[in-house]
């Protein structure tokens, strides 16, 4: 088999199990929503919105980087203006310091795609209900 042949083959499999940029993923952000009055939800969700990239920091060090530029690729194709919000979710604060240092090591490897570190907004959230460290990137 042929080289290009095998980086074709092996590029179908890495997206296969990725979601299309659709108009779902560009929703607002949700602090851009009115919040409804005096109604708590029963179960408090980190963000509503569908990720762009998840990456889960819980075991060995993930290879994110490739799938992370196609995908910030295709969304600068749909919109040139697009912001990153990339947020860290930790289970615990005493993991706060190291999903402060995933989150900034993903908005480098969006920087080195040619976003401008002013579309990119990082974030730290706490989840009690995970199990893990993530990086998840949001666009909006």
């Amino acid at each position: 088999m042929r080289a290009p042949g095998l980086h074709r083959i092996l590029a179908c499999l890495l997206l296969a199990g990725c979601a299309l940029v659709d108009q779902r993923t560009f929703a607002p952000a949700p602090e851009a929503k009115a919040a409804p009055a005096a109604t708590a939800p029963a179960t408090v969700k980190v963000d509503a919105r569908t990720p762009l990239v998840s990456i889960d920091f819980s075991g060995p060090a993930p290879e994110y980087q490739e799938l992370l530029g196609y995908a910030v690729r295709a969304a600068d194709m749909r919109d040139r203006d697009v912001q990153y919000d990339v947020v860290s979710i930790v289970p615990a604060a005493a993991d706060a310091a190291a999903g402060q240092q995933e989150a900034g090591d993903v908005m480098r490897a969006i920087m080195r795609e040619g976003v401008p570190p002013a579309r990119i907004h990082l974030g730290l959230r706490a989840d009690p209900t995970l199990r893990g460290r993530e990086v998840r990137v949001y666009v909006r």
